[in-house]
């Protein structure tokens, strides 16, 4: 007997030749783990799937061998060394969209082998077209990949965007002279949230992690605004608005930059004979590989050209600016991105002090902060780079192979409004009945489709019974545009006694909570501050923000677990441990005083 999987949506001509093989007489296994028409679910086995613990063994193999791909050597040269430019590591740039990649991937062959064990032949539709060139132990598998048109350029967003960098450079107009006698920089690039303003409680837009530290800045810091370069492709349209061409008095646009780049020789030089450097090593490298996981990860990186382009010219762009100034000091969240981490670079070589301040928790499965020790060697890291509390500056220090006179412990910026919320109203801000409970989901946009569906569908059937709790979701910022995705799933699990929220401050709907669910969320670590009982929907039971092992969150992996501990906390049965609490906070936060904003400020001035 032969097998098809399905795994990805089908084209009406595959659905014919599907149902053609089924009609051939010859006998088929059919599988799927997405929505079939209705002629080929009536064959259909439904879904196959790895197990919570084969997924779980994926995750930390493939980790382990994306972070030692740097260390490979190639003619007595080790990729990394290949693959870097100045200050500029390409290999970094890419190595957490890499880890994703393959590791999803290997989702996917796993499942293919596992299922060849039981079938001589298996044709797999898959949206992963990297598995075509993959060599698999097994013979008799049929890689169907999705066969797509490549996808057109929204001229019309291309132009908008064109404009945008005009007019925010004419907006920067007087860029050096307000920037002559700054001596700090720190990058504002984070998608606008709303915020609660730290006098008057009223919410405002502004960055989610450094609104209450840029409140408290004095005048020589400067604020660079860095505004992501849009995607182009049909449907993407893109928009701004008149408050992103207001150049304030101690912020300038990341664009005046970028757009002095263009016009100089210099940088468009240097950027085009790096690029084709680039692209050489990239094929020599290939050349000496032979495993398939590492060639697998070669070709991922070989179809980042357009990638390397960008990057690099930023960072010669930057460079020049730089060199220009005497500035002491640079800093920003998410300093790993290749966004970011290409300006933090071009610092490095202009001799700025370079600082990295914690945004979110930092686990074993983070490829972007685990460096190997040659990787500390070569100044991969910033600087320094500002921890919450002393477990990270630990965790960086002996997982990471960050030194430890790079780490600064300050508590996290955002808790500076969380003695102020401690004693609101809940009805002053969130209309709600009196007699009703409310329990937050954190959502997440995981990067495992499955795990990311099953969560909120565990989430939406755990409470749809109960007559006395109203659930609100609360989308990450990332899933503005997945209302919809949500809704379904609400109405998959019959659920209606919910409401899903974005716009909508994060510590303002925690401090009215009763009761906080999510996956593995730094809102868990927040939930903690405000002292609210937390539960970890956690399907593969990794903890992998040890959330459950420091004995501050309930761990359930289905919705029935989930069901029974929000009835237990309801009801008072079961309670959290405030004495857990407490010692979580001084390992994890250092202090919730209201006064985090001064030390991080401080400790800046002080380089």
């Amino acid at each position: 007997m032969e097998a098809i999987f399905i795994n990805r949506n089908l084209s009406k001509e595959e659905e014919a030749d599907i149902l053609k093989k089924i009609s051939s007489g010859e006998e088929y296994a059919i599988y799927s783990n997405v929505k079939v028409s209705e002629k080929i679910s009536t064959y259909s086995k439904g879904p196959s799937e790895l197990t919570s613990e084969e997924k779980k063994k994926i995750n930390y193999d493939i980790f382990d061998k994306v972070i030692q791909f740097g260390e490979i050597n190639i003619n007595g040269v080790a990729i990394t060394d290949l693959l870097m430019i100045e200050k500029a590591s390409i290999w970094h740039y890419h190595k957490f969209r890499v880890y994703f990649h393959i590791r999803n991937l290997f989702f996917e062959i796993e499942l293919v082998e596992k299922l060849s064990k039981t079938y001589p032949k298996i044709f797999f539709y898959t949206n992963q077209s990297g598995l075509s060139n993959y060599t698999f132990s097994s013979t008799g598998i049929c890689i169907v990949p999705t066969t797509t048109s490549p996808t057109k350029s929204d001229k019309l967003s291309i132009l908008k965007y064109l404009l945008f960098i005009v007019l925010r450079t004419m907006a920067s107009w007087n860029l050096w002279e307000k920037t002559m006698n700054k001596k700090h920089i720190v990058i504002d690039h984070s998608i606008k949230q709303t915020c609660l303003n730290l006098k008057t409680l009223k919410p405002e837009k502004g960055n989610y992690n450094l609104k209450y530290l840029f409140e408290k800045a004095d005048n020589s810091f400067i604020i660079l605004e860095d505004t992501e370069i849009p995607k182009f492709q049909k449907g993407n349209n893109f928009k701004f608005s008149r408050h992103q061409l207001k150049s304030k008095k101690n912020r300038f646009f990341g664009e005046a930059v970028f757009f002095r780049g263009i016009f100089s020789k210099e940088v468009r030089e240097k950027t085009k004979k790096h690029v084709t450097q680039i692209k050489q090593n990239l094929i020599l490298i290939k050349k000496n590989l032979q495993h398939p996981h590492d060639l697998l990860i070669i070709d991922h990186l070989l179809s980042l050209q357009k990638s390397n382009k960008l990057f690099l010219f930023k960072y010669f762009a930057y460079k020049r600016f730089f060199t220009k100034h005497n500035f002491k000091t640079l800093s920003s969240i998410d300093e790993n991105s290749p966004r970011i981490k290409s300006i933090l670079d071009a610092a490095k070589s202009a001799s700025i002090k370079t600082i990295g301040i914690q945004h979110g928790t930092i686990h074993e499965l983070h490829p972007a902060y685990i460096l190997t020790k040659r990787d500390a060697e070569r100044g991969i890291h910033q600087d320094h780079t500002i921890v919450w509390g002393n477990h990270w500056a630990d965790y960086l220090v002996n997982k990471g192979n960050y030194p430890a006179k790079s780490i600064f412990t300050s508590g996290q910026i955002r808790t500076d409004i969380i003695t102020v919320l401690k004693n609101i109203n809940r009805q002053d801000y969130f209309e709600i009945a009196d007699n009703k409970r409310l329990v937050m989901f954190a959502s997440q946009p995981q990067r495992d489709p499955v795990l990311r569906e099953k969560a909120a569908f565990d989430v939406f059937t755990a409470v749809k019974d109960f007559d006395n709790v109203e659930l609100v979701l609360k989308l990450h910022p990332a899933e503005r545009n997945d209302f919809g995705y949500y809704r379904d799933i609400a109405q998959k699990a019959n659920c209606q006694n919910f409401r899903i929220v974005l716009d909508f401050d994060l510590y303002l709907l925690i401090s009215i909570s009763d009761i906080v669910i999510t996956c593995f969320s730094t809102v868990g670590a927040e939930t903690v501050y405000f002292d609210k009982p937390l539960i970890i929907l956690d399907h593969l039971k990794q903890d992998i923000q040890q959330y459950y092992k420091e004995g501050v969150a309930f761990q359930t992996s289905n919705n029935n677990e989930l069901n029974e501990i929000i009835t237990d906390l309801l009801s008072g049965t079961r309670k959290h441990d405030k004495n857990a609490y407490r010692d979580y906070i001084q390992k994890y936060a250092y202090r919730v005083d209201g006064k985090v904003s001064e030390r991080v400020l401080g400790f800046i001035k002080g380089l």
